[in-house]
């Protein structure tokens, strides 16, 4: 989706359920992870409407029937849109590396994003769409990977 500005986050966090005993007080004698989630916010220094489709669910491209230089995006409200129907893998790789590097590549094998974004005109600054790509878990119950995905076991 083009260049960004400002670096992109990552978020991972994991929810344990504390398991505690009388013997021990507060104490925890274990801890069990009932949840993990991870998002990634890309600010999107490329704000053509191209892109702005594919962060929009449901967004489509007009193009002026005499002038195809007249276009416009037309977002509807998506309402009822499964996420996971239109998730696809996302792929960090640092700029510095090789395209064969892959040891501090990020992958999402399954995200998307809900099309929240909010930007600003400015005269002294570029537009920046930030937009928050949200992780789900794919049919192997694979939420992400760090480093090399080609590696095999």
């Amino acid at each position: 989706m083009g260049y960004t500005k400002g670096g992109v986050d990552v978020s991972i966090t994991t929810e344990t359920h504390e398991v505690n005993v009388d013997q021990y007080g507060d104490t925890p004698v274990n801890d069990f992870i009932t949840s993990r989630r991870v998002q990634v916010t890309v600010p999107l220094a490329e704000t053509t409407l191209e892109n702005a489709i594919q962060i929009m669910p449901g967004a489509s491209l007009v193009v002026d029937l005499e002038d195809t230089s007249k276009r416009r995006i037309e977002v509807p409200t998506a309402s009822g849109t499964s996420m996971l129907d239109i998730a696809k893998e996302l792929v960090l790789h640092p700029v510095t590396n090789e395209t064969w590097e892959r040891e501090d590549d990020f992958v999402l094998y399954k995200c998307a994003t809900s099309g929240t974004v909010e930007f600003s005109y400015k005269h002294d600054e570029e537009k920046i769409f930030p937009v928050t790509f949200k992780g789900y878990t794919d049919d192997r119950g694979r939420l992400f990977a760090m480093g090399d995905i080609t590696a095999t076991a």
